[in-house]
């Protein structure tokens, strides 16, 4: 007779206080007090109380001073540039995002898909006097932006339709059969392009970046495009110029073996 030994599931009780901390704050995408956050995840506020001091010592969390509320702060999104391959590949795309800014004359950034939101890795401003961009660590839910919808277009079937799901399921967010003919505009064309819902005169510039040959999107290049009568180039231009870097991109993935 064979003897099945089963795996062992080792157990950290404090890291796993500390993580349902900070998966919490993410989730909820808010400040909270630590009496509200232990009343969420059903544990005492005696037991968060040493977990969310360490946090905010370390420097994963932001304390308020005047309202005593916890957010998480950038820490985790610095440690994820520093890993490899990540931040070699932003770091050998950074040519052709200047290229791009130099030649449209606006900033552009890149952004990838982090769980069912879509986050700014990288970005150069414009070089004109006068432009609009986005910081790194910008995020908002994947349907919130162009970045967002672009990346969303192309992402694997299931995935795509598990996040639709899941954004539909709250009242109001989405209306699902609108957001799928969107995103199946935009894969028809092969890029995004819609006037900002945020800012009068921007026009959002997407095309995805795939990894080398194969239609798998690994992250999305955008140009904001402002429009003004000094720019040199129109949306239509500055958009051949946005696939052409989104292509060098592309290619560049392969080499890098993605974002």
């Amino acid at each position: 007779m064979t003897n099945k030994k089963k795996a062992t599931v080792y157990r950290a009780p404090a890291l796993d206080k500390g993580l349902e901390i900070l998966e919490l704050l993410a989730d909820v995408k808010q400040p909270m007090t630590l009496t509200q956050i232990a009343s969420v995840l059903k544990r005492s506020r005696s037991e968060l109380y040493r977990m969310t001091a360490v946090l905010v010592d370390r420097g994963y969390l932001l304390r308020d001073p005047a309202s005593d509320e916890l957010m998480i702060s950038n820490r985790l999104f610095d440690l994820g540039m520093q890993a490899s391959p990540v931040g070699t590949l932003v770091e050998a795309a950074f040519p052709t995002l200047h290229a791009l800014s130099e030649a449209t004359e606006q900033s552009c950034h890149l952004a990838v898909a982090s769980g069912e939101r879509m986050v700014v890795v990288a970005r150069v401003q414009s070089p004109s006097s006068v432009g609009i961009s986005v910081r790194v660590g910008h995020h908002l839910d994947l349907f919130e932006s162009g970045s967002g919808l672009t990346l969303l277009a192309w992402m694997e079937e299931n995935e795509r339709a598990r996040l639709l799901e899941r954004y539909s399921s709250e009242p109001g967010k989405i209306d699902r059969d609108e957001l799928a003919q969107v995103l199946s505009r935009v894969r028809k064309k092969g890029y995004f392009r819609r006037k900002s819902v945020l800012v009068n005169s921007v026009e959002d510039l997407s095309c995805p970046v795939f990894m080398g040959d194969h239609e798998h999107v690994i992250a999305c290049l955008t140009v904001p495009f402002l429009k003004s009568r000094a720019a040199k180039v129109d949306a239509c231009e500055a958009l051949k110029h946005l696939v052409a870097a989104s292509q060098t991109l592309s290619a560049l993935s392969a080499r890098h073996g993605g974002f």
